[in-house]
C-alpha cells in the first residue's frame, strides 16, 4: 500500500534522464513513485537569466584568471529557484530534493524538505579535484549556502558516513538532523541472483569500471595485471567507462571504452562483464560515493577498492571486498587477489554476503523506504498536513 502523501520532487537537472547525476534522480524518482499516492515531479530548472549570466561570469573567470565559479551553489541560483519553486509547492506535503543546496536552501514553504545528497561541500573542498580550482569568493559562497540549507531542511540524508560526519562537523548544531542511508545500484532491472561457478578460472577477469582513467585509478589497476601475471596467475583486465591514453597497452587489457546504459546493445555488453567478472577493481583517488560497487554488489561481485569518501559505507571490509590505502599499489591489489584464489572458499563467501548486501541495503526500494519512514518518525509529513 502507498504511503498517502503527495511529495513534491525537486531536481535541478531532468529526472527523467538516466544520465542525469548517473541515473541517480531517475532510479531514485522512480522508487518513490512505487512508495507514495502521489510524486509531483518539478524539474528540469532552468532560471533565466540568471543562469546564464551565472554560466558567463564562470567562463570569463576560467579565461582571465583559472579559476571556476561553482554557481549551481550560488546565492544568484538559490533566489532563482526559490521564485521559480514557491508557487509550485503549496500542494505538497514533503518536499524531496537530490542534490538540492541551491533549489532549497532559501526555499519558503510550509512544507518540511528532505535534502539528499552524496557529498558534503565542507568535506569535499581540497579532496575532489572539481572542487580545487574554486575562486575564494564561490568557495566561501558554496559554504555559506550549503549551511544555510542544513538548516532550512528538516531532514538531511547522505549516501555515506563520510559525507554525514563532514556535515556534523562543519555543522554540529544541525546534527539531530543528519542520516545516513546508502544509495542503491542504478539498474534497470534487479539481475538474478549470481549463478553459481568454479573460481578461480582459467583466466581470472578483473574489471574496472570508471569514466577517467586516471582518477579512478587505473594505472594501479593495470599494474596489478601486469604483477599478477609476473607471479604465474593467468588474467585479464577489462576496462569499461573511459579509454586508457594510447601509450597504455597490455595483450591482457581488453578496453571497451564508454559504454552507454541508455544503449540496449552497450547496457547488454556491460551487465555481460559484471555478471561474469570475478572481481571489481577500483583503486579510485576519490570518490564521493561509488554506485559503481552497488552495481557490483547487485552482481555478487567483490570488490577491491580504495578506503576513500564514501566507498566504506559500500564494501564491508573483509565481508564484501577488500578495502586499501590511497598509498598501496598495484602489488598489494595484486596480492589480495592471489590470497583469494588460494581461498575459493573465501571468494564465494564474499560473492554471497555482496549479493545479500545488495538485496536488503543497497537498492533503491531499500533506500526509499527508510527514507520516508525517518521522514515520518521526525514528524516531517505531519506537520505539513
Amino acid at each position: 500500500m502507498k504511503l498517502p502523501i503527495n511529495v513534491g520532487y525537486v531536481s535541478v537537472d531532468d529526472p527523467n534522464d538516466r544520465r542525469s547525476w548517473s541515473g541517480t534522480n531517475y532510479f531514485l524518482l522512480r522508487a518513490l513513485q512505487e512508495q507514495v499516492a502521489f510524486v509531483k515531479v518539478i524539474g528540469p530548472l532552468r532560471p533565466q537569466p540568471e543562469l546564464f549570466l551565472c554560466q558567463s561570469i564562470n567562463q570569463v573567470m576560467l579565461r582571465s584568471a583559472g579559476k571556476r565559479f561553482n554557481y549551481r551553489d550560488s546565492f544568484v541560483m538559490a533566489k532563482a529557484y526559490a521564485r521559480a519553486l514557491g508557487p509550485q509547492l503549496h500542494d505538497v506535503d514533503l518536499i524531496i530534493a537530490p542534490a538540492g543546496l541551491a533549489t532549497t536552501a532559501l526555499l519558503r514553504t510550509k512544507a518540511p524538505i528532505i535534502h539528499i545528497n552524496d557529498r558534503c561541500i565542507a568535506g569535499a573542498l581540497g579532496y575532489h579535484r572539481i572542487l580545487n580550482d574554486l575562486a575564494a569568493f564561490s568557495k566561501q559562497e558554496s559554504l555559506a549556502l550549503e549551511q544555510q540549507a542544513l538548516k532550512n531542511a528538516a531532514l538531511t540524508v547522505y549516501a555515506s558516513q563520510w559525507a554525514a560526519d563532514a556535515a556534523v562537523h562543519a555543522a554540529p548544531e544541525q546534527a539531530h538532523k543528519v542520516r545516513v542511508v546508502p544509495f542503491g545500484a542504478n539498474l534497470e532491472n534487479m539481475p538474478p541472483p549470481p549463478a553459481a561457478r568454479s573460481f578461480p578460472a582459467e583466466r581470472i577477469k578483473l574489471l574496472f569500471l570508471g569514466v577517467n582513467w586516471e582518477d579512478k585509478g587505473g594505472p594501479i589497476a593495470l599494474e596489478a595485471l601486469q604483477e599478477l601475471k609476473r607471479r604465474g596467475v593467468t588474467a585479464q583486465l577489462v576496462v569499461c567507462g573511459c579509454t586508457p591514453p594510447s601509450s597504455v597497452t597490455d595483450a591482457d587489457m581488453l578496453c571497451e571504452g564508454f559504454l552507454d546504459k541508455n544503449d540496449p546493445a552497450q547496457a547488454k555488453r556491460l551487465e555481460e562483464h559484471l555478471r561474469t567478472a570475478d572481481i571489481l577493481l577500483l583503486p579510485t583517488r576519490f570518490e564521493a560515493y561509488g554506485i559503481v560497487c552497488c552495481e557490483a554488489a547487485a552482481y555478487g561481485l567483490p570488490v577491491l577498492a580504495t578506503r576513500t569518501g564514501g566507498i566504506p559505507t559500500i564494501v564491508q571490509d573483509g565481508i564484501t571486498g577488500h578495502l586499501f590505502e590511497m598509498n598501496e599499489d598495484g602489488v598489494a591489489y595484486a596480492e589480495r587477489v592471489q590470497q583469494l584464489v588460494k581461498a575459493p572458499d573465501t571468494w564465494q563467501t564474499m560473492r554471497t554476503l555482496a549479493r545479500k548486501r545488495f538485496e536488503e541495503v543497497l537498492n533503491w526500494t531499500a533506500f526509499t523506504r527508510e527514507l520516508l519512514q525517518l521522514a515520518q518518525e521526525a514528524l516531517s509529513v505531519n506537520k505539513a498536513r
